[in-house]
């Protein structure tokens, strides 16, 4: 039986975990704000590749009132955050919306200036 991350010293398998575990405090706390309630950061991040995929993910979610759940397995599993949105919401101006997306990311992974 694999061993639960959220486990004491017991190092996450996820790579996503780890890069999740690897963001400063402000990140996760700009990430927290972001995520659908009652799911942790680290939670909604598990499976992606970087945090500011999850993050960019996030953000698309809310933008559109797309559940999240629903564009994560997509971009999860290999879908393009784009052909995903247009899959969920097909009238949406999808270049617009990843780029607004993916600017919000990287403005919530961006290190504090100062």
């Amino acid at each position: 039986m694999p061993s639960d991350p959220a486990t004491p010293g017991v190092a996450p398998m996820d790579p996503s975990a780890t890069a999740q575990s690897s963001t400063s405090a402000s990140q996760s706390t700009r990430l927290a704000a972001i995520v659908p309630e009652g799911m942790s950061a680290q939670e909604a991040c598990a499976g992606f590749r970087t945090v500011e995929q999850c993050a960019a993910t996030l953000h698309a979610s809310q933008n559109l009132n797309i559940p999240f759940e629903d564009l994560k397995s997509r971009v999860t599993g290999g879908t393009k955050l784009g052909a995903a949105i247009h899959q969920l919401k097909p009238d949406a101006n999808v270049k617009a919306e990843v780029r607004k997306a993916e600017e919000q990311a990287r403005s919530d992974t961006r290190s504090p200036q100062g």
